[in-house]
């Protein structure tokens, strides 16, 4: 059987969700499918992954719905073909220690959260289906280094993602985490398999077959034992314990949402859409039917 070959550009350093497809190209699942999986290591940013995918230098890469609206005018024709984890997975972290049990409890505290537009526009809004007044809290710009600041007390929350619960809990710190969705932020996939859409079009068999493997990836993966994850771990100089490991995929796993696996919602978009348009950061209007498209099956 001939191989045709998929350059896959991650989000991230591999984690837990990035294990399917490891297992698929273990067990063999994407040769079985005619195909040899690449996965390139991550941008440093993520604007910068739409780039590489439109100089043609990868396949597909894991990406974020925002992004691929944005960015029209910088990567025309790149669009997403699929999505990966289907459910927003941010809210706030806090300590256990400062009590914070509902939105109530903000007002007053300091809130980090990223220099993207798009987190600063999401916690505003989950401000206002709360009835929270944009001054009643003060937002601090954060990078990488917001858990840090978390833990040294100079914010009291920071905009996280629920899988990183874990990554604190190893450190010693009990949390509490209040999810936007949970608190009347509109629901939207959180990150999507992004394709030139030329390529996507003539290559539609192959993505099937991707599909296919990476499906019977996460059949495997959901049954790992704590030995398996031990093992995942070895290889990742980034990861330090396969039982932090299996927790956070505990947590992502439900994000994922098996039963509809790459499947893209247009009314959850469409939400995404509203809040940027909203906020004043989608200037140009678009039909996200054009730019979101089913066709890993």
């Amino acid at each position: 059987m001939s191989m045709d070959t998929i350059r896959l550009l991650l989000d991230w350093t591999l984690d837990a969700k990035h294990a399917v497809f490891v297992e698929g190209i273990k067990k063999g699942f994407y040769k079985e499918a005619g195909l040899e999986l690449l996965i390139l290591e991550p941008a440093q940013k993520s604007s910068m992954a739409l780039e590489r995918l439109y100089r043609e230098e990868t396949d597909l890469v894991i990406n974020y719905p925002h992004n691929i609206i944005l960015m029209q005018e910088q990567v025309p024709g790149v669009l997403a073909v699929g999505s990966l984890v289907q459910s927003n997975p941010e809210g706030l972290l806090s300590l256990e220690e400062q009590s914070i049990q509902s939105p109530a409890d903000l007002k007053g505290k300091t809130i980090g959260v990223g220099p993207s537009p798009v987190s600063q526009a999401q916690l505003e809004v989950f401000l206002a289906q709360n009835n929270l007044p944009r001054d009643s809290v003060q937002f601090k710009i954060v990078g990488f280094e917001g858990e840090e600041l978390l833990l040294a007390g100079e914010i009291d929350l920071l905009d996280a993602v629920s899988y990183a619960i874990p990554r604190t809990l190893r450190k010693g710190h009990p949390v509490r985490f209040l999810s936007y969705t949970e608190y009347g932020l509109p629901d939207s996939p959180f990150l999507v398999f992004a394709a030139r859409g030329a390529w996507a079009e003539k290559n539609q068999d192959l993505l099937s077959r991707f599909a296919g493997a990476t499906r019977r990836g996460l059949e495997t993966v959901k049954n790992w034992t704590p030995e398996d994850w031990n093992a995942y771990v070895e290889d990742i100089p980034t990861r330090e314990s396969g039982t932090e490991e299996q927790e956070v995929w505990r947590r992502t796993y439900p994000l994922l949402m098996e039963e509809s696996l790459f499947q893209l919602d247009l009314g959850s978009l469409e939400n995404l859409a509203a809040i940027l348009t909203e906020k004043g950061i989608l200037q140009n209007s678009y039909n996200l039917r054009d730019l979101f498209l089913n066709l890993l099956k």
